[in-house]
C-alpha cells in the first residue's frame, strides 16, 4: 500500500496557524469565514457535551466560547504539521492552554477542503492528553513496553541462538508513530501499519529470524547471528522505503541491535540485553539501524559491513554515555 500523492503543505500550516492566531486574538470574522457550511462538518472538544455535526451550530458556540475565555489562552509548542492530498488537507499540533490552575496540554486534529480556492475546516477534533493508564488501559507505547513484556514472559529463545548460545536481538518500530496517527486518522493509519507489518514479518522470515514480539507498529525480532541481524535490518529500510516510496511520504523505521548470551545467562540477558537493544532502537533516527559497540565489533570482523562515525548517546537507565555506530545502508 502507498499513500498516493500526499504532501507536505506549507499553505495549510500557514492557514492553520492563521486560525490559531485568530483564535487567541478573539477574531470572530476570522473563525466564521473559515468554517465550512457544507454537509459533514463535524467537531469534537474536550468536553463529553461539545460535540457538533454543522458548521452553523459549530460556529455560533465556538465564537461564544471565544468571548467568554477573551480569546483563547493558548500557546504553540509544537510545530504545526501540515499534509494535503488533492482538495484534501488534514493537520496536527500541540498547545499549552493557559487555565488558572496552570499550563495544560492542548492537541488536537483537524481537516481542510478545497473549496472555491479557499481552505476550508471541516473537522476538528480537541483533548487533553491523559495516559492510557488512568483510563485502566495499559497500552504498548514504545519499545521499551516491548522489552518489558518480552522480560516478564521470557519466552524460549534457543532456537534463535547461535552455537555459542548467543541470540542477537533488533528492535523496530515506526518513527514518530503517535504524531502520524493524529494526521493520518485512525484508519488509513490501520492501513499503514498493516503494510509495514507485512514488510517486517516477511523480510524477518527471508533472513532466518524470528518474530518474537509485535505490538503496534513495534517489533522484537531474533536472529542467530549478527551478521544475519544486520543484513535483515539493512533490507528492512530499503523495504519500508520502497513500500512507502511517495513524495513527501513520513513513514520511517527506526532499527536497534544488540547481542547477548540467553542459553547460560537467562537472567541477565532478559534484565539487560533485551532492554538495552530497546534503548538503541529508541536512539535511532527514522530511517537508521543503530547497533550496540558488541554487535559493531562483531561486525567489523567479517569484512563485510561498513558504518558511519560512531556516536555517543544517552539511555534510559545508564549514568554514563553509550557508544553505539549507524550501520551503513548500501545504496
Amino acid at each position: 500500500m502507498t499513500l498516493r500523492g500526499v504532501e507536505r503543505s506549507e499553505e495549510i500550516r500557514q492557514v492553520v496557524i492563521r486560525l490559531i492566531e485568530s483564535l487567541r486574538d478573539g477574531d470572530e470574522e476570522a473563525l466564521r469565514n473559515r468554517i465550512s457550511r457544507q454537509p459533514g462538518f463535524l467537531r469534537f472538544g474536550t468536553d463529553p457535551a461539545e460535540h457538533w455535526d454543522d458548521g452553523e451550530s459549530a460556529v455560533r458556540v465556538w465564537v461564544q466560547q471565544m468571548r467568554e475565555l477573551d480569546g483563547y489562552p493558548w500557546q504553540v509548542t509544537d510545530d504545526v504539521h501540515a499534509m494535503h492530498e488533492g482538495s484534501v488537507g488534514w493537520a496536527g499540533v500541540r498547545t499549552a492552554f493557559e487555565t488558572a490552575d496552570g499550563p495544560v496540554e492542548y492537541w488536537f486534529t483537524c481537516v481542510l477542503h478545497l473549496e472555491h480556492g479557499e481552505w476550508k475546516l471541516v473537522q476538528w477534533q480537541s483533548g487533553v492528553p491523559v495516559a492510557n493508564e488512568e483510563h485502566g488501559f495499559f497500552l504498548t507505547k514504545s519499545v521499551d513496553d516491548i522489552a518489558e513484556s518480552v522480560s516478564e514472559a521470557r519466552p524460549d529463545l534457543t532456537s534463535s541462538s547461535s552455537p555459542d548460545g548467543t541470540v542477537t536481538i533488533a528492535f523496530t518500530d515506526i518513527e514518530e508513530s503517535t504524531r502520524l496517527n493524529a494526521i493520518m486518522g485512525d484508519r488509513r493509519w490501520m492501513e499503514v501499519v498493516h503494510a509495514h507489518n507485512e514488510v517486517i514479518e516477511q523480510v524477518t522470515t527471508d533472513h532466518g529470524g524470528t518474530v518474537v514480539k509485535n505490538q503496534g507498529d513495534g517489533f522484537m525480532l531474533a536472529f542467530d547471528s549478527s551478521r544475519r541481524a544486520a543484513n535483515c535490518a539493512q533490507v528492512l529500510q530499503r523495504a519500508i522505503a520502497e513500500r512507502f516510496n511517495d513524495p513527501g511520504s513520513l513513514i520511517r523505521v527506526r532499527i536497534g541491535v544488540h547481542v547477548g548470551e540467553v542459553v547460560h545467562e537467562a537472567d541477565d540477558f532478559f534484565g539487560h540485553a533485551v532492554n538495552y537493544a530497546a534503548r538503541v532502537a529508541s536512539a535511532a533516527a527514522g530511517g537508521e539501524v543503530l547497533v550496540s559497540a558488541l554487535v559493531h565489533d562483531l561486525l567489523i570482523q567479517t569484512g563485510d559491513f561498513a558504518f558511519d562515525e560512531r556516536r555517543e548517546v544517552e539511555l534510559k537507565g545508564y549514568e554514563a554515555a553509550q557508544i553505539v555506530y549507524p550501520l551503513a545502508l548500501p545504496d
